[in-house]
């Protein structure tokens, strides 16, 4: 199995490096300054240690699977490229965009999802921390995994990576998008690392931003795997030391992904009747910090 990644950041980085150790052929695909730099190598530090120069191209051309780790306010200017490109996709994206509009874009059976809560961040050097483990899942858009997710799920599981497999994927999305919310812009206003929401007053304004999202899914009859506060916790201790993609965005002073998270919960609370004032707060100030880079 050939595996294409699209946006080698900090997840794509941990996700390649361990796909490699695993034994999977991997192959990043960029151009330009970006493929330059990707010739030089990844270097991943931390729970993952990986330093290696992979196979970069400009399409993924002979890829079994293609795994999008962009951040999702990325994805629209490449939904005319995957397109054209016709390999399945997997969005690796938070929040509860990516899989609906690839699924609009592409054949929806060729479109899968993966979840987790795994945490890595990019160094100064340009090197990633591997600094949190956490659970992993994967699903299709539509209908159960199929013979070739599986054979994907395998090699995830070869790297160290144990994903499950789900029939379930806007149910897990949702779930991951609801501990999200209560995570990432939490910790990214107040500029501290995930562990520190395990207490304290930012602990209450985390539980009521989680409480406001899984009103919202019930809302809409969203039946969550399991229950939203108690994965955001688990993610807040196995990731204790990490600082969450959001605040990593806002420190490196380029656009967050608040729209996909906080933003899509925020619009679907106004279409079903249901108040989401600490959301609504927590949209307002993240996109204020935005507004002034």
């Amino acid at each position: 199995m050939t595996i294409g990644l699209l946006g080698a950041g900090a997840l794509g980085s941990v996700l390649t490096a361990r796909l490699v150790q695993g034994g999977a052929e991997v192959v990043l695909i960029a151009d330009g300054v970006r493929a330059e730099r990707l010739h030089r190598g990844l270097q991943v530090v931390g729970l993952t240690k990986f330093r290696e120069a992979l196979a970069v191209q400009s399409t993924p051309e002979g890829c079994d699977w293609l795994l999008l780790c962009t951040k999702s306010w990325q994805l629209e200017p490449l939904l005319p490229r995957l397109e054209a490109w016709c390999v399945p996709v997997v969005a690796c994206q938070n929040g509860l965009l990516a899989v609906d509009a690839l699924a609009d874009t592409l054949d929806a059976g060729n479109v899968a999802g993966f979840v987790t809560g795994l945490g890595a961040a990019r160094r100064p050097d340009g090197s990633v921390l591997h600094a949190g483990d956490g659970y992993a899942v994967l699903g299709a858009a539509v209908g159960a995994p199929t013979a070739a997710l599986q054979l994907l799920r395998d090699a995830f599981s070869a790297g160290g990576i144990e994903a499950t497999l789900t029939s379930d994927l806007p149910g897990e999305l949702w779930l991951k998008a609801i501990a999200n919310n209560a995570i990432n812009p939490v910790a990214a206003l107040a500029g501290v690392p995930n562990g520190a929401l395990r207490e304290g007053a930012l602990r209450e304004r985390a539980r009521a931003a989680c409480r406001e999202g899984a009103a919202v899914a019930a809302t809409l009859e969203i039946t969550l795997p399991g229950d939203a506060w108690a994965r955001a916790l688990e993610i807040m201790e196995r990731t204790a030391e990490n600082r969450c993609s959001m605040l990593q965005d806002l420190e490196a002073r380029q656009p967050t992904e608040i729209d996909s998270i906080t933003g899509a919960i925020v619009r679907r609370g106004r279409r079903t009747g249901v108040a989401t004032p600490v959301s609504e707060a927590l949209l307002h100030a993240v996109r204020e910090r935005e507004v002034h880079f």
